[in-house]
This record gives C-alpha cells, sequence and structure tokens, in this order.
C-alpha cells in the first residue's frame, strides 16, 4: 500500500514539475515575443520619424532650388540619390520629377489649359496631339504596334474625361465595362495613380509593366520637361528622332535649356512632332521615393510634393507600399 502511495506521489511529482517547466516555457516564449514586439514597435516609430524628417529636408531642398535655378534638371541638387547612416541602420532616397515622365491624365484632359512652371497657365495642344505622342510611346516601350497604342489612348481617354461618349474605334465607356467579369464603370475622372491604368481596356499587365516607368498621373494637364524626360520619352516627340536628340541628351546634364526655344534651337524634331506647349523646362509635381532600414525592420515611403513657384513645396499624398 505504502509503495503504491509513494509511486502516485512520485507521478504527481513528475506531473508537477513538467506542468511547471511548461508554464515557465510559456513565459518565456510570451515574454520573448512582447521584447521583439516591443522592439518592432520602437524601430518602426523611429523609422517614421526619420521618414518625415527627410521630407521636410526635401520640401527645403526643392524651394531653394527655385532662388539658384530658373530650370529643373538632372543635374540639381535635389536630383542626385542620396544615402545617410543613421543609429541602428540607415536612409536612403531619391527624388523623381513627375514632369519627366508622360502624364496620362493630358489624354482625358487636354484642350483646356495646362498647369504651367511657377503656377501659371498654358494653352496647350489638343487630343490628336497628345494620341500621336502616346501611340509612339507605346510603339517604342512595348515593341508593339502605334495602331495598337492609339486604341489604348482612346480607352484611357474615356476611362478619364468627363462624359459618356466613346472615342474614336478604341474608346470604351459604361456600356463596355458593365459587360465585362466582374461588370464596372467607368471612373470619368482624373486618375490618381498610374496602377488604375490597369482597370483600361486593353490594358494587361505585361504592357503595364513596359509603360509605368514612363508615367504619371498628375491632377492638371502638364507639359513634359525636356530636361528630366528619360530618352526614350523624347524620341516619342517626333515621328523621325535624330541625332539631335541624342546629342541633347548626352549635353543636357551639363548644359540643360532654360527655355523651349533654347530647346528647339537645339534640337529640330521635325515634321509631325508634338507642338512647344507640350513642352517645359521646369517642374511643379515630385514624389520623393525614401526608405529606412532600422535594425531588422523596413520602412518605405512615397510622398507626393507640389511646388509652385518660389512657394514652399505641399505634400499631396502619402503610401508606405506603392507609388
Amino acid at each position: 500500500m505504502r509503495r503504491r502511495q509513494r509511486g502516485i506521489a512520485l507521478i504527481t511529482a513528475v506531473l508537477v514539475v513538467a506542468l511547471a517547466a511548461i508554464a515557465a516555457a510559456a513565459i518565456l516564449t510570451s515574454a520573448n515575443l512582447a521584447i521583439h514586439r516591443t522592439q518592432n514597435l520602437q524601430e518602426s516609430e523611429l523609422g517614421w520619424w526619420y521618414v518625415d524628417g527627410v521630407e521636410s529636408w526635401v520640401k527645403t531642398i526643392l524651394q531653394r532650388d527655385t532662388e539658384i535655378n530658373k530650370y529643373d534638371a538632372l543635374s540639381d541638387i535635389w536630383a542626385m540619390p542620396a544615402a545617410l547612416p543613421v543609429d541602428e541602420g540607415g536612409l536612403r532616397g531619391v527624388i523623381i520629377d513627375l514632369q519627366g515622365r508622360y502624364n496620362v491624365n493630358n489624354l482625358g484632359l487636354s484642350n483646356a489649359t495646362a498647369a504651367g512652371s511657377g503656377g501659371t497657365t498654358a494653352t496647350v495642344a489638343g487630343y490628336p496631339s497628345e494620341k500621336a505622342f502616346f501611340s509612339r510611346l507605346y510603339a517604342l516601350a512595348t515593341g508593339g504596334d502605334a495602331y495598337q497604342g492609339e486604341a489604348l489612348a482612346d480607352a484611357i481617354r474615356d476611362y478619364v474625361d468627363a462624359d459618356s461618349e466613346p472615342t474614336g474605334s478604341g474608346g470604351a465607356e459604361d456600356a463596355d465595362y458593365l459587360g465585362m467579369d466582374p461588370p464596372r464603370r467607368v471612373p470619368n475622372r482624373p486618375l490618381q495613380s498610374v496602377s488604375e491604368l490597369l482597370g483600361v481596356r486593353g490594358m494587361t499587365p505585361e504592357i503595364y509593366g513596359k509603360l509605368a516607368p514612363y508615367l504619371s498621373a498628375l491632377p492638371k494637364l502638364t507639359p513634359l520637361n525636356v530636361n528630366t524626360a528619360a530618352p526614350l520619352l523624347l524620341q516619342a516627340l517626333t515621328p523621325q528622332p535624330g541625332t539631335e536628340l541624342e546629342q541633347f541628351v548626352t549635353e543636357r546634364l551639363k548644359q540643360p535649356v532654360e527655355s523651349i526655344s533654347d530647346f528647339n534651337k537645339r534640337v529640330q524634331l521635325g515634321a509631325g512632332a508634338v507642338p512647344s506647349s507640350m513642352l517645359s523646362y521646369k517642374s511643379d509635381y515630385f514624389q520623393l521615393q525614401v526608405e529606412a532600414y532600422i535594425g531588422s525592420g523596413r520602412l518605405e515611403l512615397y510622398s507626393f510634393l507640389y511646388r509652385a513657384g518660389s512657394a514652399a513645396p505641399v505634400v499631396y499624398g502619402r503610401s508606405t507600399f506603392t507609388e
């Protein structure tokens, strides 16, 4: 009887020890998770303070640039990628001239006035000129046919413009989109992000991937800055790009143009080229892309900035996951 009681006592003691060990392991695991969670929150908060500081610094740089230059070019201080070591990590970022890309909203907002440099306005070319430029860009970027680019331009125009009348042979309004799976309606407003183009009829992920690096979605009609535009965009300015364009791309880093008349003297675009009203040498819209890596954490910020003349730039929008 005593042996049986001793056996039960021994088993009970083993169970108590086992339960105590399990409880201790659970407590340690919970404490370890809490420590890591707290560390992640601290790193994230620190990262936010850093990127917010970078954004404020960038606004100062952009405003100071208007006091130094009458133009915006790739040789400006804001155009230089930067990296900065900080406690427990570092920062790296770049400022992109959004007027160095083609504003797809121009397709739906043409035949009006454009937002000129410094808050001024300027008459812009009509839709035929915008469409011709986009179709050439489409052909150069995707290797496709310019006629396919024209059809896509019509579809984008109908996606953006305020009316419900299909444009050309490639246009599409509500009647076309309601028959898709899933059915949807046309926004009939300017795009707020280039990624919205994925909803346009005829746009595929493959085409989008090739076009997106050359596009922006700005709230007003904007001309293309020839000082900062990618070489492919400059080639799309005319049906027959020549050696003068190649020479300009090489020289503009050291000799940016300070007026469109200066550009026209240096580059003869020839017949069928875009009108001068679609071009600029200065920009108002920029995007800050900054990454903070603190400890084991990463934080990215995409900040959309608008600078009107010599006024302090303002933040139009922010995102932590996409342009």
